[in-house]
């Protein structure tokens, strides 16, 4: 995002998410109240893919910001930013369909 912002011109000033803090404590919870094994982990991706939504669905809307303002430099970089978010989704949802799940069914 800093290089966006210094292709852009636009001071970098850092804000806390609150939703992000929300994703974040839920994912804590999770963790505090299952015991380490399968449904953990299970609980541990969903918390993550959480995370990895929020986080595509915000590089898409600066994606398509950028894209509107020929911003394209900056275009580029987002694009390259939800493409890697989109991928580190995709993985998650194979760990949790390839063994995942289907244990922390069976420990459950």
């Amino acid at each position: 995002m800093e290089e966006v912002f210094s292709l852009v011109k636009e001071k970098v000033e850092a804000k806390k998410c609150e939703a992000m803090a929300g994703l974040v404590k839920e994912a804590e919870e999770i963790m505090k109240s299952t015991e380490k094994g399968m449904v953990r982990d299970a609980g541990i991706i969903l918390a993550a893919q959480k995370v990895e939504h929020y986080e595509i669905a915000t590089y898409g809307t600066l994606l398509s910001f950028a894209k509107t303002l020929g911003e394209d430099q900056a275009a580029d970089l987002l694009q390259k930013t939800l493409s890697e978010e989109m991928g580190a989704d995709v993985k998650l949802t194979e760990i949790a369909e390839s063994f995942v799940n289907e244990e922390a069914m069976e420990a459950a």
